[in-house]
């Protein structure tokens, strides 16, 4: 294979990448439209079966749309991610919104009665770990940024 039907070969494969991104793009539009139907019928359903006067299910209707919606995020920022690749621009701040979105929806939705007392405090001390890290991250990349802009 000499050098021109190589460059051509690798066109063609960067055009294959850049039609699976722009499907991938599509597919994540699709999972937030059908998470916002989602949230909407979550909703409805909660405030047409259930007494509103009952603290266990308006707690448990909160803490179920919160999860929702912190799902609803994680999509955005993972479209993002992908819009990002396809026009070459840098991925790492969509990459740190989008973990500390999923780190965040961890710890909300975090129970630790479902674990022995060390598997608990293994699971929330490693959600700190996580959370520092992608703080600290999102520190850096943003006096980057701001230094950048000066």
């Amino acid at each position: 294979m000499d050098r021109i039907e190589a460059t051509q070969f690798t066109g063609l494969l960067e055009r294959g990448i850049t039609i699976l991104q722009t499907a991938i793009a599509a597919f994540l539009v699709v999972l937030l439209v059908l998470g916002v139907v989602n949230l909407g019928i979550v909703i409805g359903r909660s405030i047409l079966v259930r007494d509103v006067t009952d603290t266990t299910a308006t707690l448990s209707l909160v803490r179920s749309s919160i999860d929702i919606v912190l799902y609803l995020f994680v999509i955005v920022e993972l479209y993002q991610t992908v819009v990002a690749y396809v026009e070459a621009q840098s991925v790492v701040m969509a990459v740190i919104h989008a973990g500390l979105i999923a780190v965040v929806r961890q710890i909300i939705t975090f129970k630790p009665d479902d674990y022995g007392p060390t598997e608990a405090i293994t699971i929330a001390g490693v959600y700190v770990v996580l959370l520092l890290g992608l703080l600290i991250g999102f520190w850096v990349v943003h006096r980057e940024i701001d230094e950048a802009a000066e």
